[in-house]
């Protein structure tokens, strides 16, 4: 088969949407599909490359940090010449959209006049959703896509309450590389804090975001201001301090300099670490931590993090939000505590610090969740599944 995926961003810019591209479209290059991802323009890469066997095309078409200021609308020829050329040069089979149902009006509505008119079946992949005119415009879109993937069934309520068809609206889960992520040997750890010297000998809190209080880092940093009178050697370890993200709203800056202006009020500087890790330094960080925390106060759709965590064997407390409570079973594989509540957070970090023993089971439950219901046959099989009744449709219909 061949596949196009198209998506606003990828590596080297860092986020969930990049990360399971990462993970899914090598996986479908294994399988003996051909794969094609059109995605933003960043300084500094090729406009064309193979990657992982999967061939990547950049275009500033689809660089949405530098269009959300400009009149997109304007350039709908250009991005409708520049999808054309894509497609007809790559003669997919498919195409799979990711979070095309946001961001660009314009994007989407050519995007369907093409494949449409190529009779070529057009996937969504809904990763996210909002509440503004933007979304709303965009819902009345939400009938031209084949089929809709929601990465939970937070997102899929959201989507079909929004105007989405339900009977083609379906829940695919994240997967996750459980080679990449797993529970370290002794030895490892050993290795790994020779790199991280800062981390030898501290308690580590593990917070993997973006600097944003959307997030959740203000509330683990005050939490860690709870924490560090009963644990002098806490470190709260944040990962998100980099420039490589989608941000359409323009407030990196801001978020940064808050964060750090917390830090510095609350006088944290031995206790809070922050790094812009490389992605492939993540499941290292995962591996010397004691406890892993998601406290986000918006609604998160899924949430990597949690399989990253539980694929590692950490335990992990997240916030009572979006599609994380599908995946964690209190007192099972983790904890939940309710949005905002940084008391709440640092007293559940206390009790899994306090009690290891306890801290080790959860973290094993959650290492056995994600083998049973979060691997990467799981992912591409069940996306195959879409695929296929995508094609037998339009076949159908021809």
């Amino acid at each position: 088969m061949r596949i196009a995926m198209i998506h606003w961003a990828f590596f080297p810019i860092i986020g969930g949407t990049e990360t399971h591209l990462a993970l899914l479209c090598p996986e479908l290059v294994k399988l003996g599909h051909d794969v094609s991802l059109l995605t933003g323009a960043v300084d500094g890469t090729p406009e064309k490359e193979v990657w992982k066997g999967v061939t990547i095309k950049r275009t500033p078409l689809l660089n949405i940090n530098s269009l959300i200021n400009e009149n997109i609308e304007e350039k709908y020829e250009e991005i409708r010449e520049t999808f054309e050329e894509f497609l007809s040069d790559f003669q997919p089979d498919i195409v799979h959209a990711h979070n095309m149902h946001y961001f660009s009006y314009t994007h989407a509505k050519a995007l369907q006049e093409i494949c449409k008119s190529y009779n070529c079946p057009l996937i969504l992949t809904a990763h996210n959703e909002w509440k503004d005119e933007l979304w709303q415009k965009i819902c009345t879109l939400s009938s031209n896509w084949n089929r809709i993937i929601a990465v939970s069934h937070y997102i899929r309520q959201e989507l079909i309450v929004s105007g989405y068809p339900a009977n083609r609206t379906h829940v695919v889960y994240h997967g996750i590389d459980l080679e990449m992520f797993h529970p370290p040997k002794l030895a490892e750890i050993y290795r790994i804090l020779k790199d991280y010297p800062t981390l030898k000998n501290r308690r580590v809190i593990f917070h993997p975001a973006r600097l944003r209080r959307g997030k959740g880092c203000d509330l683990s940093i005050r939490a860690m201001d709870i924490l560090r009178r009963e644990f002098p050697d806490a470190i709260l370890v944040l990962a998100g301090n980099t420039k490589n993200i989608v941000d359409t709203e323009g407030k990196g800056d801001t978020e940064r300099d808050y964060i750090y202006k917390l830090i510095e009020e609350l006088e944290l500087e031995e206790h809070v670490y922050i790094s812009s890790f490389h992605w492939s330094e993540i499941p290292k960080i995962y591996m010397i931590a004691d406890v892993c925390i998601y406290p986000s106060t918006s609604q998160e759709p899924f949430g990597l993090v949690l399989l990253e965590s539980m694929a590692t064997a950490k335990p992990i407390i997240v916030s009572r939000s979006g599609g994380m409570t599908e995946i964690v079973k209190p007192g099972f594989n983790g904890f939940v505590v309710d949005r905002g509540d940084y008391e709440g957070l640092a007293r559940y970090i206390s009790f899994l610090l306090k009690n290891p023993e306890i801290a080790e089971e959860i973290g094993l439950n959650g290492r056995q969740y994600v083998e049973e219901n979060f691997t990467i046959e799981a992912l591409i099989q069940n996306t195959l599944q879409v695929y296929e009744s995508a094609l037998k449709e339009t076949i159908s219909v021809a």
